[in-house]
């Protein structure tokens, strides 16, 4: 966890341990094709920008969204840079490239890439003109990566300390550089995530979040003197232990109550048999802060 100038103020683990951020980079990518695009992003509507950093469900709005930014780009939705998949919304759908998570972002690639003059598979090359102008910036927001590898959408994916991702979020709540796509989240909150998700619920209390594969979230809200932000990674990958850790983390220091979301439940026998929360030592580390 981060206070409003960028300090740490608490931590759990080794915070300076690099680790792949995955979609927890989108607003920086999201950004940077914007930037790429100059006057013509103007364009874009607030929905389009809210897709393009999402990791969404594949719900009817989402798919409309990435629809319109399809059409900007005159892109035939299954010749979208990302792999197949079906739609978490609706379990049993067939697989396509526009029902996966990551195809708002690569809506926008493909975008952005019209400007340079690239398509296709050279759109996601990390020596590539757009991944060149799109890493760079990520590295402004959160410094030089550890490692670039190939995230599960085929974009490339940065490795970087947990607590520059933590600033990161600060920085994206605090506005300037990256006030469109904060913006543009907090109008349509839905298309973030979608229906259940974490990211959502935080949004109409006026924090950014956003979660990445393998067990990552970050976050910002408003504390004290200005924006501080957290990251969380699970060390096994899990998402829902993530979730819940956040949650429990901006409960501990007042950032949200702690019935205002809660983790689905597991279940055994087709019946709910327990819940998901936080250990105590959140409420430990909120002491510290206080």
């Amino acid at each position: 966890m981060v206070g409003s100038g960028g300090e740490d103020v608490a931590s759990a683990g080794d915070g300076h341990r690099g680790v792949f951020v995955r979609s927890t980079a989108k607003p920086f990518q999201a950004t940077a094709c914007l930037e790429v695009l100059g006057e013509a992003a103007g364009e874009l509507s607030s929905e389009e920008v809210a897709v393009s950093w999402a990791s969404h469900r594949a719900e009817d709005r989402h798919l409309d969204a990435v629809g319109r930014l399809l059409a900007r780009a005159d892109l035939d939705p299954d010749k979208l840079t990302c792999p197949p998949a079906p739609r978490e919304a609706v379990p049993g759908s067939a697989e396509r490239a526009l029902h996966h998570n990551c195809s708002g972002k690569h809506a926008l690639f493909a975008l952005a890439g019209r400007t340079m003059g690239i398509e296709g598979p050279a759109l996601l090359e990390r020596d590539g003109p757009l991944q060149r102008y799109v890493l760079g910036v990520v590295a402004e927001a959160l410094g030089p990566p550890s490692a670039v590898a190939i995230d599960g959408c085929g974009a490339p994916a940065v490795a970087v300390p947990l607590r520059a991702l933590a600033d990161g979020y600060r920085q994206v709540l605090a506005g300037g550089r990256w006030e469109r796509v904060r913006d543009a989240a907090f109008a349509h909150p839905g298309l973030l995530g979608g229906q259940g998700r974490l990211e959502t619920t935080l949004l109409g209390h006026g924090i950014i979040s956003k979660l990445g594969a393998e067990g990552v979230y970050a976050a910002a809200w408003a504390g004290p003197r200005g924006a501080w932000g957290a990251a969380v990674k699970c060390e096994d990958g899990s998402l829902r232990g993530a979730a819940a850790v956040l949650h429990g983390l901006l409960a501990a220091v007042g950032a949200i109550d702690e019935d205002d979301w809660a983790s689905d439940r597991p279940s055994g026998g087709g019946e709910p048999v327990g819940e998901v929360r936080a250990t105590a030592a959140l409420s430990a580390l909120a002491a510290d802060i206080a």
